[in-house]
């Protein structure tokens, strides 16, 4: 067997794997104080070392929690870390530190494919947040190096914003100092969307540049290779603490640390045994890793260069840049020609291994991939070296700041690079969130492109071996790209308080219904965006805007205005009196003048008694009337009946949508829905998130629905739902579903059997 010891940390990382899902997540600081009877909203008594610190906050281990329960004090040793909210007084890496302060929120996500704070603290071994903490007693001691880089960062810090503008500054200062919080926020979108966020971490070519640099220097002048090994290593260990040991990072250094020890034994370095002790090691101290997606991403790619690429490209190792004996300018230029070539297929050729072996990863924490990545690599990556050497040299030599000039046009550069290539057509593929079939599929495609390579990128098939390999790739992308069969589906978002309700039907279709909150900030860009990618839905074919008041419509502006990839078809508004429309609907008018700044979304208006078909859906206006005017917007929200019928044409499930409307606007559509004779209700969505004056009983009692949605923020100031309407429905025998405590709701219909499925448990 090749690579005996890369099988048996494979094996560690599976057994990791298999151990920590049998055992479950572990719990939460929030879970272990209730389990251990501490009473809500009381202040924690927090002791732990500070180990890292940004600004506003610092992160601890060895942490202990003092909590109060039933008059008795007992403390809570944690294994994981905590973060804390801190403004106080600068402390010190490495001191003792005793805080008082509150349990805060970590949010969990209550939609499909919306971020899960939670998730994530957990991945990297973070239990907790502790918000408004005060100092009550600090130790004397401290680590004084770690400290002392501490500082070394925030002068070197402050020597790049000196040297360049801001946001050039803060670019360069999370590439070489992984300090991102005061990264421009819009660099770091336009790269990511475009599939070179990567360069933005502290990873391997960070390590190549100074480690090996070093390494090389010190051989160079005599040094004995265990010492230039040493002295390269310390400084990178040095270099990696200073930075916060990211993920990367620490994969990187391991790796090089790895490295050294071979030149040093006179050994011969694998990158793969290499990667996989590393990985291994890492995995068994932190579990939690494997549902990282930086790990993922990090350990990915270097496994796609390692295992992909000798495969792929057997004959790219024997190519070398010719190299021209004459020593005239034009020798120069022709080896310089030659080298500039190689770096370009090299670049290439690593591009595509990468992207291949972390897809699945991209797909299944984003939802869809840049499609020119792999091409706008081509020109970044061979450019990585200048911009990190300019940038090293005028951070660290006092008089070369100059070079910051050189470092900003680069890094324009790259930033007028992703705007071309973002305006280019078909620029993201977003396919949805793949199923867990679907990656084990793929990648053992992958795996069968790979096997059979052999050693330093020589292939033992021959010839045509690439070319089979590729279409293996291929047919493993063709069953991840696989989508699940369209369905009658809708789906009420928590978007807190406010509304958004999203219908998909079996014939491709999808239609949106409202989506905005007065609770929750960018709900566009933080609950609908990432629903629709998830779903694989780059086109929504309407959207339907009720009323214009924020927490209906908010939302539907962001999609509007930058729907990153996610077209919209036609705006469709209620058609109110005419000296209505333009006050009540002027920003949705401009927002769907320029969607995204390319396309204009048409905008047409809808009344009482106009229907169209979706498939075997039938959409169908009762309210407003044509011409209707109000001074309360709630009156004339827009008010649709929806029904499935199966083949033979019998009502199958029906949906009433209400927006905001109550009082004379219910009694409109109660009268209508008598004259339509509509009753037997499958699911009504409660007007005006649970009002009192809403979904009154007559309205009930017409319809007999045999279940009721209510959109509605936690806690609200409001006080919805009612709990009139909570009474109203009980009486009823109406069960009702409440967002905040069930999180998104999504009602399928498929073969005549309708399922409910709710995002918290």
């Amino acid at each position: 067997m090749r690579r005996p010891l890369l099988g048996v940390c494979l094996c560690l990382v599976i057994l990791s794997a298999l151990w920590t899902m049998w055992s479950g997540p572990p719990q939460m600081l929030e879970e272990r104080l209730k389990a251990s009877g501490g009473r809500g909203g009381e202040p924690l008594i927090v002791t732990g070392r500070i180990y890292q610190k940004e600004d506003g906050f610092i992160y601890l281990k060895n942490v202990s929690v003092q909590i109060s329960a039933a008059d008795l004090q007992h403390t809570i040793p944690l294994n994981e870390k905590i973060i804390c909210e801190w403004k106080g007084e600068e402390l010190s890496l490495g001191s003792d530190v005793m805080l008082r302060g509150f349990l805060g929120q970590i949010s969990k996500a209550s939609n499909p494919g919306e971020f899960d704070q939670e998730q994530y603290y957990r991945s990297i071994g973070i239990c907790g947040r502790i918000s408004k903490a005060t100092l009550l007693a600090k130790s004397r001691t401290y680590s004084e190096v770690r400290e002392g880089l501490y500082k070394l960062k925030k002068y070197w810090k402050q020597r790049l914003y000196d040297m360049m503008p801001e946001k050039e500054a803060s670019v360069m200062s999370t590439m070489l100092l992984g300090d991102d919080a005061g990264l421009d926020q819009d660099i770091k979108e336009l790269y990511r969307k475009n599939g070179i966020v990567h360069i933005l971490s502290i990873s391997g070519l960070h390590i190549t540049i100074i480690g090996m640099g070093i390494y090389r220097l010190l051989r160079r002048l005599g040094m004995p290779v265990w010492l230039a090994a040493a002295a390269g290593g310390g400084i990178l260990i040095c270099y990696g603490a200073m930075t916060g040991l990211g993920v990367s990072a620490c994969r990187a250094i391991g790796m090089y640390l790895i490295r050294m020890l071979g030149e040093i034994c006179g050994r011969t370095y694998d990158m793969l045994t290499a990667l996989g002790a590393v990985g291994a090691v890492t995995v068994l101290r932190s579990p939690g890793c494997l549902y990282h997606a930086g790990f993922l991403l990090s350990y990915g790619a270097v496994l796609g260069i390692g295992a992909l690429y000798p495969a792929l490209f057997p004959k790219a190792e024997k190519i070398r840049a010719k190299r021209y004996k004459r020593k005239s300018w034009t020798g120069w230029i022709c080896t310089g020609f030659e080298k500039g070539k190689r770096a370009v297929r090299e670049s290439a050729a690593s591009s595509v291994c990468v992207t291949a072996a972390t897809l699945p990863v991209l797909l299944w924490f984003y939802c869809e991939t840049p499609v020119y990545s792999v091409f706008l690599n081509v020109l970044v990556l061979p450019l990585m070296k200048p911009v990190m050497l300019t940038g090293v040299l005028g951070m660290l030599v006092p008089g070369l700041e100059g070079l910051g000039g050189i470092c900003f046009m680069l890094l324009k550069g790259y930033e007028i690079a992703c705007e071309v290539f973002e305006n280019l057509p078909f620029h993201t593929w977003t396919p949805g969130k793949p199923q867990l079939w679907q990656i084990a599929v793929y990648y053992l495609m992958l795996g069968g492109a790979a096997a059979g390579s052999g050693t330093a990128g020589q292939s033992r098939d021959g010839g045509a071996s690439p070319v089979r390999r590729l279409f293996c790739i291929a047919i493993g992308m063709i069953f991840l790209s696989l989508q699940s069969v369209p369905e009658n589906k809708v789906t009420f978002l928590d978007v807190g308080q406010g509304d958004c309700i999203f219908i998909q039907t079996a014939a491709g279709k999808s239609y949106l219904f409202d989506c905005g909150s007065s609770s929750r900030s960018r709900v566009g860009s933080y609950v609908l965006i990432p629903f629709l990618k998830q779903e694989g839905i780059s086109h929504v074919d309407a959207v339907f805007v009720s009323h214009p008041d924020s927490d209906h419509c908010n939302g539907v502006e962001e999609l509007l205005a930058d729907g990153q990839g996610i077209t919209v078809g036609e705006l469709v508004l209620p058609d109110i009196a005419e000296e209505l429309k333009e006050e009540a609907f002027a920003r949705l008018w401009a927002a769907a003048s320029q969607q995204n700044g390319r396309q204009n979304v048409e905008v047409r208006y809808i009344k009482a008694g106009d229907w169209f078909v979706g498939g075997d859906m039938t959409v169908l206006c009762l309210h407003p009337p044509v011409g209707f005017s109000s001074a309360d917007a709630n009156i004339y929200s827009q008010c649709f009946y929806v029904e499935w019928k199966d083949s033979a044409g019998r009502k199958e499930m029906s949906l009433l949508l209400t927006g905001d409307t109550e009082k004379e606007g219910e009694d409109m559509l109660l009268e209508e829905l008598r004259n339509r004779r509509i009753t037997g209700l499958t699911v009504l969505k409660t007007a005006h998130h649970g009002s009192r004056n809403a979904t009154g009983g007559d309205l009930l009692r017409q319809l007999t629905p045999a279940l009721a949605v209510i959109s509605c923020g936690e806690n609200n100031i409001y006080g919805h739902p009612h709990a009139e309407v909570l009474n109203r429905l009980e009486e009823a025998g109406i069960p009702a579903f409440q967002t905040p405590e069930t999180g998104a709701v999504t009602i399928t219909y498929r073969r005549g059997k309708i399922t409910i499925k709710r995002t918290k448990p």
